[in-house]
């Protein structure tokens, strides 16, 4: 009977509209035409929600929603609680279940109702047809549309089964401030999933999409909740639930509990965008890909519900940006830090400085910095211990050098004469460090520093003063950090990542790093550079970086020209860590420098990190 009824009034608004209204052509070309609305139901997959994706730490903990211009979290017919269910279609459309996309009897009443206005008063749409005006058509009011809304209908149930339908239309329908689909409006208002809705809650929340702005419980609540009473009513007459479940529910007080969203760690967003994009680009399925066609394909990513996962220990994060905080009371002196973990070979913690918003600066992966004698284990001693076979012990002269014009000098101006290479490394001797990059030779010594693959080293860096860390441009805190993890590797580099995998809304890898370990230097080779680096902590420049939770800690501190910067950039036996102390307009830092506040805030966090 519905079914003829539909029919009948599809012909009689057919004759309407193609008599009564002479600009229907130029009407029809204003929308989506309908042809191409028709062919995107060919295959229901072809029909997705734009949804939030969501960012975790290494235990699952949410750290960030990637939002478009829905915010949106997509939940599977199953999943859609069945109070939520049997509310809407009390409610919009009782018949869903036996139509087919079109209730007849709705449509002759509203017919009937608008032709005695003379105007469009009352629509009867079914829960198919609000679903196919959301996703393919606008919301004016005009028996063109009408009719479009009718035939995308009725091939939507061809297509696509009830369930489908319902699941998509309580994803799409808009719950006012941004919020679509029942579970963001349950997290957005309650803050909780939707299967952990009382039944007033839920309730509550259907009563917002039929009209959103006046059904707004932050501004109005009387309304909402007058609503949320004649949902709950439908629900009875409707056979949902009893009369004394109803009246529980409308006796239960609403108590709003709006979710603030906040975001623990803002300054992190950006880097992992970054370190996404470089994992897009690198999957073989997207080889050959331009710039613009990765980020396009990023973006489109971002929205569609993938979950993307990380080695960020939330616990570390918040030790080390409290351990900056502390230590850096200045308020034109900043801080970085990066954690890296020896066992998984990932970024564990990265803080850009003592307040990074969202995507803004981040001088843990941003900044340019000299390293100063940070450089000197990668680039001098190194390479001279590797093609020398030499050991801790061997001696090399540390007296006065000159090259040309270059003439390095000695911190406060110490004279040394023949020392070991682990007194020269422990005392910071620049001295000693010129001479044995000049034994390796600049460019063998230099061929050490590829497999980091630094982003900023140039040709005319190839000289002796780099030794004493004297680059173009400098190298970054993350940079610098990552190649001290082959000291804690054997001699082995894998760059460190911070996403562990990238997986679509159902739990599929779409993405997932592959890097291959390189071998830098010999495992002897390894084996002498800890020891020398072990002697900065015990009798060097790094004392104060000694704590009693690990059973292995070397080192090297870095202090740039007129102090502009401070580093120290450790190990211990589960991590790499690098500290990086400055201002972003360099300047000195002498008036802190003799309370190394870099090693300091190495060792809080470090403390922190082992503990049981």
């Amino acid at each position: 009977m519905n079914q003829k009824l539909g029919l009948i009034s599809v012909s009689v608004l057919l004759a309407v509209v193609f008599f009564s209204f002479a600009g229907l052509r130029e009407e029809y070309e204003n929308y989506i035409p309908f042809q191409n609305a028709i062919q995107t139901l060919v295959d229901a997959k072809s029909i997705s929600l734009e949804q939030n994706s969501r960012l975790l730490d290494q235990n699952g903990g949410l750290l960030y929603e990637f939002k478009g211009d829905e915010s949106r979290i997509h939940l599977a017919y199953l999943d859609i609680p069945l109070h939520v269910r049997q509310a809407f279609i009390a409610t919009e459309d009782q018949n869903f279940l036996e139509h087919h996309g079109i209730d007849g009897k709705a449509i002759a009443r509203a017919f009937i109702t608008n032709s005695a206005e003379g105007t469009i008063q009352q629509g009867g749409s079914t829960i198919t047809q609000q679903l196919a005006r959301n996703l393919f058509l606008n919301h004016e009011r005009t028996y063109d549309r009408k009719l479009k809304e009718l035939l995308i209908s009725y091939r939507m149930e061809q297509q696509l089964t009830k369930e489908q339908i319902l699941e998509l239309y309580i994803n799409a329908i808009y719950f006012q401030n941004g919020i679509y689909g029942i579970e963001k409006a349950s997290w957005y208002y309650f803050n909780k999933p939707s299967d952990k809705l009382a039944l007033s809650e839920t309730a509550l929340l259907a009563a917002i999409p039929n009209n959103p702005e006046l059904y707004n419980p932050l501004k109005n609540l009387p309304n909402t909740k007058n609503r949320q009473e004649w949902i709950l009513q439908k629900m009875v007459e409707q056979g949902y639930i009893d009369q004394s479940t109803f009246e529980t529910a409308v006796k239960q007080p609403i108590k709003l509990q709006v979710s603030k969203n906040p975001v623990p760690f803002p300054g992190i967003i950006g880097y992992i965008k970054e370190e996404l994009l470089e994992l897009i680009a690198s999957a073989p399925v997207n080889k050959g890909l331009s710039a613009d066609q990765i980020t396009k394909k990023q973006n489109e990513l971002l929205t569609s519900g993938i979950v993307i996962e990380t080695s960020l220990n939330s616990n570390l994060q918040a030790e080390a940006l409290k351990a900056i905080q502390k230590r850096l009371p200045y308020r034109d002196i900043e801080g970085s830090a990066v954690i890296i973990d020896h066992v998984s070979k990932q970024i564990v913690a990265m803080v850009g400085g003592k307040y990074v918003g969202i995507e803004e600066f981040n001088r843990a992966y941003q900044a340019r910095r000299q390293p100063g004698s940070a450089i000197k284990p990668l680039l001098a001693y190194t390479p001279y211990v590797d093609v020398f076979d030499a050991g801790a012990n061997s001696v090399i002269s540390a007296a006065r050098i000159c090259e040309g014009n270059y003439c390095p000098n000695n911190y406060g101006g110490v004279s040394y004469g023949t020392v070991s290479l682990k007194k020269a490394m422990s005392s910071s001797i620049n001295t000693a460090a010129v001479r044995v990059l000049k034994k390796t030779g600049v460019e063998k010594a230099f061929s050490y520093l590829r497999p980091f693959q630094f982003s900023d080293i140039e040709r005319k860096d190839h000289q002796l003063a780099s030794a004493l860390g004297g680059f173009s441009k400098g190298f970054s805190p993350l940079e610098l950090t990552s190649a001290y993890t082959a000291f804690g590797n054997n001699g082995t580099y894998i760059k460190p990542r911070i996403i562990t995998s990238v997986k679509d809304k159902n739990g599929k890898i779409l993405y997932k790093w592959n890097d291959k370990p390189v071998r830098v230097w010999k495992e002897n080779t390894n084996a002498v550079m800890r020891d020398m680096l072990e002697a900065v902590t015990i009798s060097g420049t790094a004392r104060d970086a000694r704590f009693s939770g690990s059973a292995y800690i070397g080192g090297k501190t870095g202090t740039t020209n007129d102090v502009k910067d401070l580093w120290f950039i450790g190990l211990t036996d589960r991590y790499t860590a690098g500290v990086w102390v400055g201002r972003d307009k360099p300047a000195s830092l002498r008036s802190i420098e003799g309370s190394s506040p870099e090693v300091l805030i190495w060792r809080d966090i470090m403390v922190k990190a082992h503990q049981k």
